[in-house]
């Protein structure tokens, strides 16, 4: 199984677009499968404003929660019982907005192929780009799809790159029910999303459980880089 390191994930950036009009508010759970590795199951709790993602790791269950209004991201780590806090670059966010496209590229079909999954109607389009050709079922009964690497976020040491068809998806009220990426008619990953329940949520469900310790990144960093983390440009010098 994939681990996500758990520093980089509190770096990465994301969408403000869980302040969609068309907001759902519940709990998703779907299953993520490559060639490369075993089948991960990812639980997606949703409301306005705010994501959580639950999800296993070799270092034990993570949760990562994404506060829009108050633009900070907290990754809980169950295992040892801690949790950290950053904030998210406004800058960042507003820069996302700006370009965001709300119709679909011209490399997009819609097809008239329809299905239902989950009990949600749902409307195939296919892509065609260089991660090859993707097969996603949308709805447009679930609010917006906020992305598995929002915004890019570094993971194992490189940034993570969405692939194409969240990027074709970001800022647009469809949610995907299922993804097939096929690269020379050979599947290359597939996400299915197994169970919607609707459902609502305290406040208390988005933040770290009593008890667990906070860590201080900004401390952990200076640390461990007395003269700045590499490519950080040093302070002036006082004399």
């Amino acid at each position: 199984m994939k681990s996500l390191p758990l520093i980089a994930m509190a770096g990465a950036l994301v969408l403000p677009s869980a302040l969609s009009a068309a907001a759902f508010e519940g709990k998703v759970t779907l299953t993520l499968t490559n060639k490369r590795e075993e089948p991960q199951t990812v639980t997606l709790f949703m409301r306005e404003g705010a994501l959580k993602v639950d999800m296993a790791t070799e270092r034990g269950q993570v949760t990562s929660v994404m506060d829009f209004k108050n633009h900070q991201t907290t990754i809980i780590m169950h295992e040892q019982r801690m949790y950290m806090v950053q904030p998210i670059r406004q800058d960042a966010q507003q820069h996302v907005q700006e370009n965001v496209n709300k119709d679909f590229p011209p490399d997009v079909h819609v097809t008239t192929e329809k299905d239902t999954i989950l009990g949600y109607d749902c409307t195939k389009i296919i892509a065609t780009g260089k991660d090859g050709v993707s097969e996603i079922w949308i709805t447009d009964q679930l609010g917006q799809f906020m992305g598995l690497a929002p915004g890019g976020a570094f993971l194992g040491g490189r940034r993570q790159v969405p692939p194409q068809w969240e990027t074709i998806l970001k800022g647009k009220d469809f949610f995907p029910l299922r993804v097939i990426v096929r690269n020379k008619d050979k599947q290359v990953s597939r996400m299915d999303v197994t169970s919607v329940e609707k459902m609502h949520f305290a406040d208390s469900d988005f933040t770290a459980p009593e008890g667990y310790q906070k860590l201080d990144i900004g401390s952990m960093f200076r640390g461990a880089f007395p003269g700045g983390a590499p490519g950080q440009t040093p302070p002036p010098n006082p004399n």
